[in-house]
């Protein structure tokens, strides 16, 4: 061997060393590493209350959660420009298919259920809707307050996008409607402020808030059934129709903190943190009993 290769086969090896004694990355884990998680706007302060309780008790998982639209995130899962979403409703069997075409395995996982609330100013006096109302205020047949009991005041109907959670339960109660006067708003925060002045406001409303001390929510008339419009009453009757199943998707089965998350969120702890704040757990959360 002549002198110039073992020079340079020496300066290797010790190059290799050298790399070999100094810091590694840390191997990414369910606790250890990063994660981005796009979320519609009806999950994004839940996910971001849960990236908090999940990162307090594991310091070395990150986890950030943006805010975008329902059926943009999808087509962002299927075009495979992000990994794991979080969303106010379940798939399709259109979107759902829409990935076996590309090739991809898609994960869902249901993770709680939340209902949709009709809300009005508490100036009209109006304290329950049923089907029926609900259906001609949102096709434009039912126009004035005054019509279902309330002052005589224009209605403005406002609603969350189409294809979020929200309007995917009134279409799957109702079927598509032939028509719809209604006003889509991108978020409930914008919901808000375009129903600030107007005192007709009929909110289709899908997330909970400190805001909304001036409206009402509306009780569920069904014959001769009421069922209060409190979530806890509403998530365990039976027959309220407007439910939102809020669905972690992603088209990877992996190890890494995302998977964490997930585990986290479908876990006793996880499923508790979300019955304490008014959800209704996708699982319940474990007891256990010690028996002789």
């Amino acid at each position: 061997m002549n002198r110039i290769v073992r020079n340079f086969l020496l300066v290797a090896l010790l190059s290799t060393a050298i790399w070999s004694c100094g810091p590694r990355a840390p191997r990414e884990s369910y606790t250890v590493g990063t994660a981005l998680i796009g979320s519609s706007d009806a999950v994004f302060d839940l996910a971001a209350s849960l990236v908090q309780d999940y990162q307090s008790q594991y310091s070395t998982a990150f986890v950030s959660v943006y805010r975008h639209e329902t059926r943009a995130l999808i087509d962002t899962l299927i075009s495979e420009r992000a990994e794991e979403i979080f969303i106010d409703r379940s798939l399709t069997p259109a979107e759902t298919l829409a990935f076996a075409r590309q090739g991809l395995k898609l994960y869902t996982y249901g993770i709680c259920y939340y209902p949709v609330y009709f809300m009005v100013d508490t100036v009209m006096g109006i304290a329950e809707i049923d089907s029926a109302r609900l259906r001609g205020i949102l096709t434009g047949q039912i126009t004035n307050w005054k019509e279902v009991g309330g002052r005589d005041q224009l209605i403005t109907p406002f609603l969350p996008l189409p294809g979020t959670g929200a309007w995917a339960t009134i279409t799957d109660y109702f079927g598509e409607l032939d028509s719809l006067v209604a006003v889509p708003c991108s978020t409930d925060t914008r919901m808000l402020e375009l129903a600030r002045d107007d005192p007709g406001a009929f909110l289709v409303y899908s997330h909970p808030s400190e805001e909304l001390h001036r409206y009402r929510r509306l009780r569920w008339s069904v014959d001769e059934l009421r069922i209060p419009a409190n979530v806890k009453r509403i998530l365990e009757s039976p027959i309220y129709p407007f439910m939102m199943e809020f669905t972690y998707a992603t088209t990877r089965n992996k190890g890494d903190v995302a998977a964490g998350f997930l585990t986290f969120m479908m876990a006793t702890n996880g499923q508790r943190f979300l019955m304490e704040r008014g959800y209704r757990p996708a699982v319940a959360p474990v007891r256990v009993i010690h028996s002789k």
